[in-house]
């Protein structure tokens, strides 16, 4: 036990009164073994203790008072370094103005808890010194008046303590030094604390204990524990708690091994009120209380009443969640919000959609006292608007200080408002400034963010409830039959469309039909039995039938199309129970699908040059090396093939790390100059050899790519081709103008037997006469070389028979030479079999032609050769084909539909059409097989393109969506713009006399840009409507739209003084206000672009024959266009700048061409910059259909 217990009768002596901070001074003198004393912010003692007294010492033949009161004498108002010897004054003095400079209390001069320990000798009074720790402590803390003035942070306090002699050692540490650590850390913790000792009686307890049970320290000091728990401690205790508490810390002293922590409640403190404390308590295993224990009390009732208050609002969302509507939720959460967690002044308030305003919803009965009506709040109102854009929680201590508050009378000085999603904003305010802390705004989040999913769940139940009145109406009025079936096959139900539109027998299903008196056909023309409906298909096998397609015989005998779907509805137990029928009439569609073929063609030519233009691989990566985009082709290459969407947001080096160091380098090349770079490259982790085409922009770069594996491969074959040549055994020679040898190879000399030095400098006519000289020179004048079979004459004299390859070239001296390549024949049977190898090969590849068919025909249209895997994937042996007529092959309808097109190519002529063959779309081309000039026979080439003109659909399903979105986005950014342009014009007229000449002209700036930009929107809007606000194509007069452009452009044309001569102009068929658009947009450019001189603008016409259009040039002589240009300009927002350049939007031409391409026509330009520019309009003739 510590031997400090009656320190509370050690004495203290204060100067000039006691200081605010001598509670916590009296505290260290009673705890704290060793000298105490505290200094001021000038370092002068103010306060010691009886410690100190007595261990700087006095006289000895002094009284014992008399020895306090000469040491206080002399220490009180001198300065701390006093204490020190003269050796170590200087120390101290240097540690007191280190903690004078630290004055701010952040604690950089000192250590990190603000504690400076020293090693000093103390000089007593008679001179001897005493080697001491001492220990300087900043003990600033705030006035204990309460004033906001001053503090009494300019104090501190200092532990002397006689450092242990040798002979002193054995006596080990005090009782007190060993638990100062803690105990100035629990002084200042709201902790409650006990020491045991290994007997369990009190050690030591802090102030925190003595209020929370009501006990006083000298009277518990030195007490077995037991004793106290059984009788104080317990009393204290709520009476249901309390004989837990004591039968569990009894307990731990039973076992003192154990780590114990549990909660309890106390009633008979100095507070008032019951408090909730956590007891934790563990053993000793160290130090003078070794085998004791040590107990802390925290208090946790705040957080008691805290989670009450969650048990309490989690039921009242309950409770909401009980409610059928947003204001019947917004009152219960009002009610809420002042009854669980007294927030008394509070209010919801929803987002009113059709007036753009948050309007008050439900409030409590304190806000309804201080307010009549709460305000709404419009766009851009108050803090509660940008509450509700941002989706930011905001709180203000005094919301009148706000600069933007809605109302600075409001009685509200504490503010809280939060988000409740897209639905609106609570309020919550009090009266006080300041009134708000960390709990209210955490619970006022968790009532937000519950009002946020109620009104989410109730806008999808109303959502749900709309959408199955809707699909209840939709199946009722539905254009389409819509009929369900039993499991027996009876009609349970048909809407009014099956029955009336349609002209279906009521309550008959197809089977029924197919069963009575009216004729059922399938998609080939045959019969349809009851057990192939659709419907009893999938009765009988449990999956669905789709697009299944049936002709219907009506009363008149008039054959109608349905396409029909059956599906089967199965019951809990895996049978069907339900078969829904939808079936639509699809007649009118297979009309128009003969009126379509007409499209076929140029729908092919477009794909094609799509097709063209995206060959490449083509991926965007950002400036983090991000993909943002991939093409399908890149996705092939980079081993992601049908996944392109599957790259983007993924990071280049690391899907392909370290195995990509020279593109790698190249790529950060290019990013770094900002100039494309052309590179091929082998990549190892692609196994591929790569041609990249890299573009660079600020933002990342465009790289187009493709595998040029095979040409590397090719190249490489190439290279060895040449190796052979070098090295064959064919002999090569050259000859000059004067028919001599200036170059022959080995093999050459071994043909001919002479050696190289007898043949360099002959004559030709050493090896072969005259005839087979005058032969070469005729076939090396050739453009193309030839070759020739003769004999040659060896140096034997027996003749060698050669194939030659002969032809000629002019060197740069301008002399014609003579180069051969001679063989023998041996080696050109060796090629012959070769070639017939080859051709084999040739025949094997068109009989395995992959997704197609290749055939030949007779004039009688009879296959004489057929092969290709189409034919296997439909199920066809080619043998079975050759020597069958197209009409003992296919349907009447199929042949009537083909055999014009077999006819043709007999005739000499190409054609290429689309044709369906079972189930397949098919484009076929028909072509002549020609022997001299002469038609020999037909030939036949298909393939499958049904995945193709699937893309093709989609393709332009997704460009329409593409326009509704471009013309979407365009309608959306009007209103914005027209309340920029709007304040802008407003903003000058009110205050434009106030502002100077840079102000004057930043808003002329602000307001043509915001014209300009109104410009551009309504330039888009245009081109989006291009296709669909379109009308329909019809004769029209060009004069007279030429009339009506220069009319519109009358004012145009007179200030710039412009001559417009138009000749004589055709009809064609059009859609007259967009082509009034187009001409208007070129006359308008040729006044706008015209230099300097006057505009002379020329439109004529000419006629295309035989191709039933028009071409009409309007031609200026204005300052041109660079060639590089020519093409951009008819891109959207493409404009050239420079001087006479204009300021349009850039959405022109663009415009221009799109109206030009929807009327089947084309848009050029021809230019030269100075020169002037002619742009070529073609389109369709009148009479064209």
């Amino acid at each position: 036990m510590s031997d400090r217990g009656n320190s509370s009768e050690r004495r203290v002596r204060v100067v000039g009164g006691e200081p605010p901070s001598c509670r916590q001074f009296r505290t260290l003198v009673e705890t704290v073994d060793g000298g105490v004393f505290q200094f001021d912010g000038d370092g002068r003692i103010v306060a010691i203790d009886d410690d100190l007294a007595e261990l700087v010492g006095l006289d000895p033949e002094a009284n014992e008072q008399a020895k306090r009161n000469g040491s206080r004498d002399r220490l009180l108002g001198n300065s701390v370094a006093d204490l020190a010897a003269d050796s170590d004054r200087e120390l101290l003095e240097a540690a007191l103005a280190e903690k004078e400079g630290d004055a701010d209390g952040d604690g950089d001069g000192d250590d990190e808890d603000g504690i400076t320990e020293l090693e000093i000798t103390i000089r007593t009074r008679r001179d001897d010194p005493i080697p001491c720790t001492l220990r300087l402590n900043d003990g600033r803390e705030p006035r204990s008046d309460g004033g906001a003035g001053e503090t009494d942070e300019s104090r501190g306090f200092g532990i002397v303590r006689p450092m242990v002699r040798d002979d002193d050692a054995e006596a080990g540490p005090t009782a007190s030094a060993a638990i100062d650590p803690i105990m100035e850390a629990l002084e200042t913790a709201n902790v409650g604390a006990f020491v045991l000792d290994s007997d369990f009686d009190v050690a030591w307890l802090n102030e925190a204990t003595e209020r929370y049970f009501g006990i006083e320290r000298g009277d518990v000091v030195g007490r077995s524990k037991r004793d106290l728990v059984e009788g104080v401690i317990r009393e204290r205790i709520a009476d249901e708690d309390a004989g837990e508490f004591v039968d569990t810390v009894l307990a731990t002293y039973d076992d003192n091994s154990s780590v114990e922590r549990f909660e309890c409640r106390v009633t008979g403190g100095s507070d008032d009120g019951v408090r909730w404390l956590e007891h934790r308590s563990k053993p000793i295993e160290s130090g003078p209380y070794e085998g004791g224990r040590v107990e802390l009390y925290y208090d946790v009732t705040e957080q008691r009443r805290r989670a009450l208050q969650l048990r309490r609002l989690n039921e009242a969302v309950r409770d909401w969640l009980e409610c059928d509507t947003w204001d019947e939720v917004a009152e219960r959460a009002c009610r809420s919000l002042q009854d669980v967690l007294g927030l008394e002044i509070n209010g919801v308030y929803r987002y009113d959609e059709e007036g753009e305003t948050l309007r008050p919803t439900a409030k409590s009965d304190r806000a309804e006292e201080l307010f009549d009506d709460l305000p709404a709040f419009d766009a851009g109102d108050g803090v509660a608007w940008r509450v509700f854009e941002t989706g930011e929680l905001e709180l203000y201590e005094d919301v009148r200080a706000a600069p933007d508050v809605f109302n600075p009378e409001t009685p509200i000085r504490s503010e809280i408002v939060l988000p409740i999603g897209d639905h609106g904003v609570v309020i919550v305010g009090s009266e006080r400034a300041g009134a708000f802390g960390d709990e209210e705004v955490s619970l006022s989040k968790v009532v937000a963010s519950s009002l946020e999913v109620i009104f989410d769940r109730l806008g999808h139940e109303r959502r749900l409830q709309r959408e199955q009145a809707q699909t209840e109406e939709l199946l009722r009025t539905a254009p389409v039959g819509i009929a369900v079936e039993d499991a027996d096959g009876g009609t349970v139900l048909a809407n009014r469309y099956a029955t009336d539109s349609l002209g279906l027998p009521a309550g008959m299903s197809f089977e029924e039909i197919a069963t009575g008196d009216r004729e059922v056909y399938d998609a080939e023309g045959d019969p349809l039995e009851a057990a192939d409906a659709p419907s009893a298909r999938a009765r009988r096998s449990g999956e669905p039938v789709v697009g299944d397609e049936l002709v219907l015989e009506d009363e008149t005998g008039r054959q109608r199309w349905f396409s029909v779907n059956a599906a089967p509805v199965i019951d809990p137990d895996g049978a069907v129970e339900r078969v829904v029928i939808a079936a639509e009439e699809v007649t009118e569609r297979k009309q128009r699908e003969r009126r379509l073929e007409r499209r076929k063609s140029e729908l092919e030519t477009q794909l094609s040059e799509i097709l063209g233009r995206v060959s490449d691989a083509f991926v965007a990566v950002d400036s983090d090396w991000r993909f943002t985009h991939a093409n399908e082709r890149a996705a092939e290459i980079l081993g992601r093939s049908g996944q392109p969407d599957g790259l983007l947001g993924e990071t280049l080096w690391e899907l392909y790390p370290g195995k990509t160091d020279p593109v790698r380098r190249r790529f950060r090349d290019a990013m770094r100059t900002q100039r494309p770079v052309s590179f091929e490259r082998y990549v190892d982790a692609l196994d591929s050899w790569l041609e990249f085409n890299v573009y660079p922009s600020e933002t990342g770069l465009s790289v187009y790519f493709r595998n040029v594996t095979e040409r590397k491969e090719r190249e490489r074959e190439l290279r060895r081709y040449e190796t052979i040549v070098e090295t064959v055994e064919d002999g090569i020679y050259v000859l000059g103008g004067d028919e001599r040898f200036t170059t022959v190879n080995e093999a050459y000399t071994e043909i001919t037997g002479y050696d190289r030095e007898e043949l360099v400098g002959a004559h030709a006519s050493l090896i072969v006469n005259e005839s087979v000289m005058e032969h070469a020179r005729e076939v090396a004048d050739d453009d193309d070389a030839s070759t020739i079979e003769t004999e040659i004459e060896s140096a034997s004299g027996d003749p060698v028979p050669v194939e030659a390859t002969v032809t000629s070239l002019r060197r740069i001296d301008g002399e014609r030479e003579r180069i051969g390549v001679v063989r023998d024949v041996t080696e050109r049977k060796e090629r012959e079999r070769q070639l017939e190898a080859s051709e084999q090969r040739y025949r094997t590849l068109v009989q395995n032609f992959p997704e197609g068919i290749v055939a030949l025909y007779d004039e009688d249209l009879e296959y004489t050769a057929a092969g290709g895997g189409l034919l296997e994937a439909v199920g066809t042996d080619p043998e079975n084909v050759t020597g069958q007529t197209v009409a003992e092959r296919y349907s009447e309808e199929l042949v009537e539909e083909i055999e014009p097109h077999f006819r043709a190519a007999l005739e000499g002529e190409e054609r290429t059409f689309e044709v369906d063959y079972r189930g397949r779309e098919l484009s076929a081309r028909t072509l002549p097989v020609r022997i001299g000039e002469e038609v020999d026979a037909g030939m036949v080439v298909a393939r499958d393109v049904t995945e193709r003109n699937e893309y093709q659909r989609k393709l332009e399903e997704s460009n329409e969506r593409l326009e509704q979105f471009a013309y979407a986005a365009s309608h959306d950014l009007q209103e914005p713009l027209r309340m920029v342009s709007s304040y802008l014009q407003l903003l000058e007229r009110r205050y434009g006399e106030h502002l100077d000449e840079d102000g004057e002209e930043f808003l002329a700036y602000a307001i043509d840009g915001a014209d300009r930009m109104k410009a551009m929107i309504d330039g888009l809007l245009e081109y989006s409507r291009v296709e669909t606000r379109g009308e329909p194509l019809e004769p029209i007069d060009l004069e007279d739209v030429l009339e009506d452009v220069r009319d519109d452009l009358t004012v145009q044309l007179a200030e710039s003084d412009a001559e417009v001569e138009v000749g004589s102009l055709p009809r064609v068929r059009g859609d007259g206000d967009q082509l009034r658009q187009v001409f208007q947009n070129l006359l308008s450019n040729a006044v706008e672009y015209s230099g300097d001189e006057p505009p002379r603008i020329e439109v004529t016409a000419a006629e295309n024959p035989g191709e039933g259009t028009w071409t009409v040039a309007v031609s200026d002589e204005g300052v041109g266009i660079d060639p590089d240009d020519q093409e951009r300009i008819f891109e959207v927002f493409q404009r050239l700048e420079g001087a006479g350049r204009g300021s349009g939007t850039g959405i022109g031409l663009a415009l221009c061409k799109r109206i030009v391409e929807r009327h089947g026509g084309e848009i050029a330009v021809e230019s030269e910059p100075g020169e002037g520019t002619t742009f070529y309009v073609t389109l369709p003739a009148a009479d064209e259909v």
